[in-house]
Order: C-alpha cells, then sequence, then structure tokens
C-alpha cells in the first residue's frame, strides 16, 4: 500500500470509528426508548395484535429463514467481492499462469474505432474494449507464437496496459535474441512511442471481459471499499442482535398481558359463580 493510500485508509478510519460512535449512540438511546415503550405498556394493543396474527407459525418460520438466508447471501457476496477485488489488485502485476486471471480496463484507449486506424475494419477487428469493463487474462503463448494484432496486458514504468500488437519485429541484427512488438490503442491515433519486449508482457487477452462492473471493483480496491465492506457485515452482526432483544422484551411483555388476562377471566368467573350461588 502506498503512502497516499495509507493517508487516505486513515483519514476514512477515522470517519468511519467517528460515524460509527455516532450511530452506536443513536441506536442506543433508541434501543432504550423502545424497551421503555414496551416495558411501560404503551405498546400492549400492538404485542396483543402481532400476538393473534400468529397463528401460522410454520409461515412466520418460514419467513424469518428466508431473510436470515437473504442477509447471509447479502453479506456473503460482499464479502466475497471483497476478497476477489483485493486478490485482483495485488495479482495483477505478475504474470498470468494457468489458470486465468481478470483486469480492470481504467483508460478508454481501446473503446473504439480511431478514423485513422484502417486496418481494424480490414481485419474485422471489434473485440473493443470500454473503460471500467473487467477482461479475463490469460497465459502468454510462446513469444514466437504472438500474433499481429493479438491484444496483450504488459507493463511500462509500473503501470500495466492492454494494446493491440500493430507491428512486429522479428529478430535481426539490431536484436538478434528477440523480437520487438509495437503496440497502440484501437482508440489512439499513433502506436506506442518505445517497443515493447515478451519480458513485459503479463498475458494475452481473448475477448473474454465483463461490462462496467471493473467501477465496483475499483471501489472495493480503496480504502472507502474496505470500510464499507466492514460496516455492512458490521451492520449484519448487531441488527440481529438488537432484534432479538426487542423480541425478548416483547415476550416478556406478552406473558405478562397474558397472565393479567387470565387473573381477570378468573375474577369474572368468580363473580358470575358466587351471584349465581346468591340468587339460589
Amino acid at each position: 500500500m502506498e503512502q497516499y493510500e495509507l493517508y487516505v485508509f486513515f483519514l476514512c478510519l477515522i470517519v468511519f470509528v467517528l460515524l460509527i460512535a455516532l450511530s452506536a449512540g443513536c441506536i442506543y438511546f433508541i434501543m432504550k426508548l423502545s424497551l421503555r415503550v414496551i416495558r411501560g405498556g404503551l405498546d400492549d394493543e400492538q404485542i396483543l395484535a402481532d400476538d393473534a396474527k400468529k397463528k401460522s407459525k410454520k409461515q412466520n418460520k418460514y419467513l424469518k429463514i428466508a431473510n436470515y438466508a437473504f442477509s447471509c447471501t447479502i453479506c456473503l457476496i460482499f464479502v466475497l467481492m471483497f476478497i476477489s477485488s483485493i486478490w485482483i489488485r495485488y495479482t495483477e502485476n505478475s504474470h498470468c499462469g494457468t489458470l486465468p486471471s481478470f483486469r480492470v480496463v481504467q483508460t478508454g484507449s481501446m473503446a473504439q474505432k480511431h478514423p485513422s486506424n484502417a486496418y481494424l475494419d480490414q481485419n474485422h477487428l471489434d473485440d473493443q474494449i470500454q473503460s471500467f469493463d473487467l477482461i479475463q487474462i490469460e497465459k502468454l503463448p510462446d513469444e514466437m507464437e504472438l500474433e499481429l494484432y493479438d491484444i496483450v496486458v504488459y507493463e511500462v514504468d509500473g503501470i500495466l496496459l492492454v494494446h493491440r500488437i500493430v507491428e512486429i519485429q522479428e529478430p535481426n541484427a539490431a536484436h538478434p535474441d528477440c523480437r520487438y512488438f509495437r503496440l497502440q490503442g484501437d482508440a489512439v491515433e499513433h502506436p506506442d512511442r518505445f517497443p515493447v519486449l515478451y519480458e513485459q508482457m503479463r498475458g494475452i487477452y481473448r475477448g473474454n471481459r465483463t461490462p462496467f462492473i471493473g467501477s465496483f471493483i475499483l471501489f472495493m480496491q480503496s480504502p472507502p471499499g474496505w470500510l464499507c465492506v466492514l460496516l455492512i457485515v458490521t451492520a449484519m452482526i448487531v441488527f440481529p442482535v438488537l432484534e432479538k432483544k426487542m423480541e425478548k422484551a416483547r415476550m416478556e411483555r406478552l406473558t405478562i398481558l397474558l397472565a393479567s388476562q387470565n387473573t381477570q377471566t378468573h375474577q369474572e368467573d368468580e363473580i358470575e359463580a358466587n351471584g349465581e350461588t346468591y340468587d339460589d
């Protein structure tokens, strides 16, 4: 992690802690007020009405299971996306091995056909890549197997680029041991200034891409994205605990209400029985 990223991370962490503290204070106040309302009897009618609606216990049980499964699924998706984004981030500079890897395209140099690049239409090269596409990168073939118009991922001064091979210089007196590759973006008028060596290449693109999902992955790779995932996971853990505590308070109050109703009914029965005995 670079120095700037560390600065952004700690800044976001401070803001996150402050927001958590403020949210925790608000939740505690609301929770305390809600418990006071329940225990004070101000919510008795709603508690009794909810109890009357619970005729189908199986339906309520299935609904709770469905809600729990949905929450767990959402949480799992975010965690998996977070892990995937971090894995993509820290493997993007490595050479692609037997298994394919993925890269996020962050520029528009391959997004469209520049009018001056006539070879694109002449060879029916319609595999352009848009900004924020997630592309699948496969293992590089041998150096001598790379062909004209292949799209490769390569590194220049620590920056990864995705361009098309537009010229290949075979080994000659100037470079007898390797080929020189001239690369160019489809949307760019001129090729790259310097030729690219095979050693600079990381993988080859065969046309598999997922549009626009790269923007979400880039966000998940950033410190705000990390904190967002942490917030979501925390909420998934905390809110069921609070809901369980509220449900426990309602059940305790419901028990008191039912006991009070039973006592009142018993007293009315006794009064009625005593009245009939007196009349006799």
